[in-house]
């Protein structure tokens, strides 16, 4: 086996370690790890992070945990391991894009504060209505969800920080596809959409800025919940 992780890790990388452990020695379902003491010390990583990574294992049936005895292979087979793979890799793109996001965001909604003009406040305050309706019908609200961010980053005025947060659309989309299989993903973070409307209306830049980061914080959240 390779040496420890030697940055701070990711879950995919925990998750392709154990791949290769469970490859090299030919470990067959029922068969044993070492103790979760025993992976932190060989890996080099937090405890909190390999019990993340070993939750998605189990989710798919890769490791089998029981308490007092150990950490088992489970009988999911290599394809589910790669599965396991892609969808700790797809999160953690997800959660990476939620860091820029939020902090190009910031600006952003500083520079639609000072510069949007009535009419185009309108036009987002349009989006938003549908958006809330749609939302308290219980109707798929996709579409104006997704409209009403990139309305927010076309009416900032700037085409240098405009193109800058189009340059991560391809994983950002993702958040209005359903990602990591979610079924109705973000409705904690839908009402926050309305009141980061009003707050661009009042012109508060730091209210704006406050509710957004609640925004993006509840979708962190759902996130980091997926397993």
């Amino acid at each position: 086996m390779s040496g420890k992780i030697q940055r701070t890790p990711l879950q995919s990388e925990i998750i392709r370690y154990i791949q290769n452990y469970i490859q090299e020695n030919g470990l067959q379902p029922g068969d044993r790890l070492p103790s979760q003491e025993k992976l932190i010390e060989m890996m080099g990583v937090s405890r909190t992070s390999l019990r993340e990574a070993m939750k998605t294992l189990e989710a798919r049936g890769i490791l089998r945990a029981q308490n007092g005895k150990g950490i088992f292979v489970g009988e999911g087979k290599n394809d589910a391991l790669l599965s396991a793979l892609d969808f700790m890799q797809e999160k953690e793109r997800l959660l990476d894009t939620l860091e820029v996001r939020k902090i190009l965001e910031r600006e952003i909604l500083r520079m639609v504060i000072h510069t949007a003009s009535r009419e185009e406040l309108e036009e987002l305050g349009e989006t938003t209505r549908v958006l809330m309706e749609k939302f308290r019908r219980g109707e798929q609200q996709t579409a104006e969800d997704k409209r009403f961010h990139y309305t927010i980053y076309q009416l900032c005025h700037n085409q240098v920080m405009y193109q800058l947060i189009l340059s991560v659309s391809s994983v950002m989309d993702r958040f209005w596809e359903f990602p990591l299989n979610m079924a109705d993903p973000f409705l904690e973070s839908l009402p926050l959409h309305e009141k980061l409307y009003e707050a661009i209306c009042e012109k508060n830049v730091k209210k704006a800025q406050i509710i957004n980061e609640q925004l993006l914080d509840a979708v962190y959240r759902d996130i980091q919940n997926q397993h």
